[in-house]
């Protein structure tokens, strides 16, 4: 009895270790460990690569983010129909700032940490674009602007150039420069003038500092300067009238379009007739549509000319006009454009989309021939880059006017043969007999708020 006892206990026990051998046929699966995760590195390799859009959207620079987007569009279609990067697709993902610079740092968190973007495009406006640096610097995530430009979106408050963080645009330093040299050796001849700048905005208070910095250096003096607040002001006419009693050439306003054409039409209506002259910043079809005639005859710098013959820029506005229903692009378009070029052209250099390959790539880039021109990126991360200046003609027609080529004096633009400018950004090509876009300024100035970064 003991000896089957025993016996049965044997069978028993080698019963139970059979029972719990994990089982490996029809598919039920074994307790082995888990493969190791793949590394970031391995997972960048394969699929499509993702660019991270942070652009106005919406809110009081939206026209701005909005062309921005057409513009960077435009190429990732482009790039994908040609067959990618490296072979790979890239998958667009698009983040609305809504022109707020919290909400901008907050669209780079999620682009980086919920979205997996390998790279990041954007924002439009400076201050929202130092926002986005912050978070894109940290996260050491490639991160290009296609049209911020204050001097501090690439740096570091130590004055170092941030690493990760790039722009495809000139900085307000170079355009301030400009823009004081074009007031005494261009079409105005100006010996003394007014600015009049928006104390809310990185991007104006930038461009007022070099001015004042670099007139007297010109041959330009400052006979008055005061400030407002786009983020609550619109009616200027105190301020402007602090300005009337002064003997001046030029009123200087370094703004956005919404702001500069309420100050146009108010300052018109006061009776200031001096032409007035400004940044980057004025390049929208609201200006026209706005101020009308009371913007002609002013002049702004600018990313690029519509009636430059340059086959890259010719190029581009053909494509861009068949793409978005005829209408002759701004230069937050071209930017848009040139910022999804340049860094498709940098992971393709870097040979992966390593965030240290690509950062190195970026940091080399020298004459690469995008829409608004050649671009060399400088050890602070800016572009160097010319410069334009526009001049609002006739029926808010833009005419090329100056250019400035980086470390280069001022020359008037060549000859073109749109001998009437091309029609204001944004605008379809008017029929024969008509003016060129844009309609008559409403009596009090437009109330709506511009951009405050």
């Amino acid at each position: 009895m003991r000896v089957f006892l025993a016996v049965l206990c044997c069978v028993m026990l080698v019963l139970a270790c059979v029972a719990c051998k994990p089982k490996t046929s029809k598919g039920v699966a074994t307790q082995t460990a888990a493969p190791p995760a793949p590394t970031e590195t391995q997972a960048s390799t394969t699929g499509p690569i993702k660019f991270g859009f942070n652009l106005e959207e919406t809110g009081n620079a939206a026209t701005f983010g909005i062309s921005d987007h057409k513009g960077a569009e435009l190429a990732v279609n482009e790039i994908n129909a040609a067959g990618g990067v490296m072979g790979r697709q890239i998958e667009a993902v698009w983040g609305d700032n809504a022109s707020l610079s919290q909400q901008s740092a907050t669209v780079a968190a999620k682009l980086i940490n919920q979205d997996k973007c390998d790279v990041l495009i954007g924002a439009t406006t400076s201050s929202n674009t130092i926002a986005m640096a912050k978070v894109a610097e940290e996260a050491k995530r490639p991160m290009l602007s296609p049209a911020a430009t204050n001097p501090s979106v690439t740096l570091n408050e130590d004055g170092s150039a941030r690493k990760y963080v790039f722009r495809v645009c000139f900085t307000d330093d170079f355009q301030g420069e400009r823009m004081a040299d074009f007031a005494v050796n261009g079409p105005i001849k100006a010996k003394q003038a007014c600015i009049f700048y928006d104390a809310d905005s990185d991007y104006s208070v930038g461009i007022w500092e070099t001015i004042k910095r670099v007139a007297p250096a010109k041959g330009l003096t400052i006979v008055a300067e005061d400030s407002f607040l786009s983020s609550s002001e619109t009616d200027f006419r105190t301020k402007l009238n602090k300005f009337k009693g002064q003997k001046f050439d030029v009123l200087i306003v370094p703004g956005y379009y919404n702001q500069v054409a309420m100050i146009a039409n108010q300052a018109r209506e006061m009776g200031i007739k001096q032409p007035m002259l400004g940044g980057d910043g004025w390049d929208s079809p609201d200006l026209w549509k706005n101020a009308g005639k009371n913007i002609e005859g002013c002049y702004f710098t600018n990313h690029y000319a519509a009636t430059d013959q340059d086959p890259a820029v010719q190029d581009f506005i053909t494509k861009y006009k068949a793409a978005y229903g005829g209408n002759v692009p701004d230069a937050m378009a071209i930017l848009g454009y040139d910022a999804v070029k340049l860094m498709a052209d940098a992971i393709a250099r870097a040979g992966s989309t390593d965030s240290e390959a690509v950062t190195a790539a970026l940091a080399s880039t020298k004459d690469f021939h995008g829409a608004s021109g050649l671009i060399t990126i400088n050890p602070q991360h800016n572009a160097d880059k010319k410069l334009v200046v526009i001049k609002i003609g006739a029926g808010g027609a833009f005419e090329w006017s100056f250019t400035y080529e980086p470390g280069q004096g001022g020359t008037p633009a060549p000859a073109t043969p749109a001998a009437a400018g091309a029609p204001a950004a944004g605008t379809t090509p008017p029929a024969a007999g008509e003016a060129g876009g844009g309609a008559p300024p409403p009596a009090e100035g437009s109330k709506k708020p511009g951009p405050t970064g």
